[in-house]
């Protein structure tokens, strides 16, 4: 259960009453989101609305918004990410938990609270861009001595290969004066045609 997000939590009982409305900050560390990739570069914010569903269910409208710290994929500069995620959570106590689908949930009809962590983390995790880049023209870092090429050409030749295929390059004509030695060894004519 969710003990580090009070802001989190919504209390049934209360949501009998009416709705409930929540708007705060949450802890912006990593761990606490169980989640290693996270970097927030500004703690999160939420703002969200909970209102009684029909049978017994919840349901929760908000949004959540955080700005993440990324590095670059090409170059690996830092870039500061806005996130704005909206979401529109049911809640349903008839849904068992292997049958959740997206957003709609398991509600434990015995439950004293709602815990909203889960649905919001993997909301967050589905918003995390895949490949960040500080620009889209980023040339990236040079893959032979690292220099960003945003701020200028290296000079370096990029048709340097891994020294340990340099063998393989010899093979096809040593290969082949191999196997034309062979061919004339087994005809014996040593190279020379038939007169």
């Amino acid at each position: 259960m969710n003990n580090g997000f009070p802001g989190l939590r919504v209390d049934l009982d209360r949501l009998r009453r009416g709705p409930v409305e929540w708007t705060g900050g949450l802890p912006a560390e990593a761990a606490a989101w169980a989640l290693d990739e996270l970097d927030f570069a500004t703690g999160p914010t939420l703002r969200y609305r909970a209102e009684p569903g029909g049978h017994g269910g919840v349901r929760v409208i908000g949004r959540l918004e955080a700005t993440l710290r990324l590095e670059c994929r090409r170059c690996l500069r830092e870039l500061l990410s806005p996130l704005e995620i909206e979401f529109d959570f049911r809640f349903d106590p008839s849904v068992e938990e292997w049958d959740e689908e997206s957003s709609v949930f398991t509600l434990d009809p015995d439950a004293a609270a709602l815990d909203l962590l889960r649905p919001i983390r993997e909301e967050l995790v589905l918003a995390l861009p895949g490949y960040p880049v500080c620009r889209e023209e980023c040339r990236g870092l040079c893959p032979v001595c690292g220099a960003d090429l945003n701020e200028s050409a290296c000079g370096c030749t990029k048709e340097q290969s891994d020294p340990r295929w340099d063998i393989l390059k010899k093979m096809p004509s040593d290969a082949a004066e191999a196997v034309s030695a062979l061919d004339d060894e087994r005809d014996g004519n040593d190279g020379q045609g038939v007169g």
